[in-house]
């Protein structure tokens, strides 16, 4: 890998609370997270935006991330273009993941959203505490390297199919109690005589 290959990729840390630049306006503090499949495709966009308190979505395409040499992060979409993640469905993100260690989805401006929970679900760091960061190929279409942090090293591996097997594993785990809990919910206990 040559160094500009180096200096094109994209680290998530890279794409929180940034300038965002849409073709019709900018949005100032936003965040950009690609949510991707377990083989790190990237799937779509989901961009929050602070000075709004909402949570936008957009199907990802060829094209549609571009960072110029002045670092600008733009999307080739105008805002009007973006969905509210609380008009798709939930089932939606069952298979996505993103990273969000700063765990924005969090704060107090998202709370009430319809969308959070099912987001909340996609985030690594909920199921795996030992990723650092997670760094993407320029235009986004895909996680390309993974950083881990132990107690006393950090690596840094190529992003495979086998990378977030483990995690895959835990996040089903953690929804089957969830929703087996949901399902017993309460009962009326039979009358003794």
């Amino acid at each position: 890998m040559d160094l500009w290959s180096l200096l094109r990729i994209v680290s998530q840390r890279s794409l929180r609370s940034n300038r965002l630049e849409l073709e019709d306006r900018a949005l100032e503090r936003a965040a950009l997270f690609p949510l991707f499949a377990d083989q790190g495709h990237t799937q779509m966009m989901m961009i929050t935006a602070e000075e709004s308190g909402r949570i936008m979505l957009a199907d990802w395409a060829p094209g549609l991330f571009v960072r110029d040499w002045a670092w600008r992060n733009r999307l080739r979409l105008r805002f009007t273009d973006l969905i509210d993640a609380s008009m798709w469905e939930a089932e939606r993100f069952d298979e996505l993941w993103h990273f969000d260690p700063w765990w924005v989805l969090g704060d107090a401006r998202y709370q009430g959203h319809g969308a959070v929970p099912a987001l909340r679900n996609t985030n690594i760091p909920g199921y795996d505490r030992t990723i650092s960061d997670i760094v993407f190929d320029p235009d986004l279409g895909r996680a390309s390297y993974v950083t881990r942090v132990s107690a006393e090293s950090l690596s840094i591996r190529r992003f495979t199919a086998d990378t977030l097997a483990a995690v895959a594993e835990r996040r089903r785990t953690a929804l089957d109690r969830s929703r087996e809990a949901t399902a017993v919910g309460w009962r009326l206990r039979p009358f003794l005589s």
